[in-house]
């Protein structure tokens, strides 16, 4: 006679395999991507911007986390630093995480076109709580302070640290300068080792390389 543990062991199995098989096919990391607004008309001599910081940030002693980066992703793009007062684009960052159960309200529901993502239901425990990092970046022109361009990445991930996702939420936001034909995108993106900070704690990665840019809605 087959034991009455058998059927069972053999389906925790199937579903261990299963789940495994899942996670295997989800490996890599994304950003979802949602733009509005034009950069298009901005030719080389007019690419010049410059970073808003509050007054907070500007007597800061260190750049913040996401400067380099954001600088060395608009240069690979042709866009150059002017802090001469004389900079085409002011642009302004802000930088958030939070954990994915918990709802932000943003003000424009009523605009959402299917990239508005609602909080997610409990997650399966084995695997650790889930997270909502989020970068986005407004394009203002000097002098008149119109917005001529806004894009926002969103990064989904079991890693509470927030500057673990920073790499990735900047390829994404600048993986295409700017974004057009749709509002939503999906950049597909290759994963990056975190390297050794002082004392052993995992230091900030490197740029992540795109593998793909995918329109989600048109």
């Amino acid at each position: 006679m087959i034991p009455m543990e058998f059927p069972v062991k053999v389906l925790m199995t199937i579903c261990t395999l299963s789940m495994l098989g899942a996670l295997a096919g989800c490996a890599g990391a994304s950003a979802d991507v949602r733009a509005s607004g034009d950069l298009s008309a901005t030719d080389a001599a007019a690419a010049t911007y410059q970073l808003a910081r509050t007054p907070a940030q500007a007597d800061a002693a260190e750049p913040l986390p996401y400067e380099r980066l954001l600088g060395e992703g608009l240069a690979q793009r042709g866009f150059q630093e002017n802090t001469s007062g004389k900079a085409r684009y002011l642009v302004s960052a802000s930088w958030a995480s939070r954990p994915a159960d918990v709802t932000v309200a943003t003000g424009d529901a009523a605009n959402c076109t299917g990239g508005c993502v609602p909080s997610e239901g409990p997650a399966f425990p084995w695997f650790g709580k889930r997270y909502v990092h989020t970068l986005t970046l407004r394009f203002f022109t000097l002098p008149d302070g119109h917005e001529a361009y806004k894009v926002s990445a969103e990064k989904r991930d079991r890693n509470a640290d927030a500057q673990q996702a920073l790499p990735y939420l900047v390829a994404g936001a600048l993986a295409r300068l700017p974004y057009a034909g749709a509002p939503q995108w999906r950049v597909k993106l290759k994963e990056v080792a975190p390297a050794a900070g002082q004392a052993g704690a995992p230091a900030m990665p490197a740029m992540p390389d795109v593998i793909s840019v995918t329109p989600l809605a048109r």
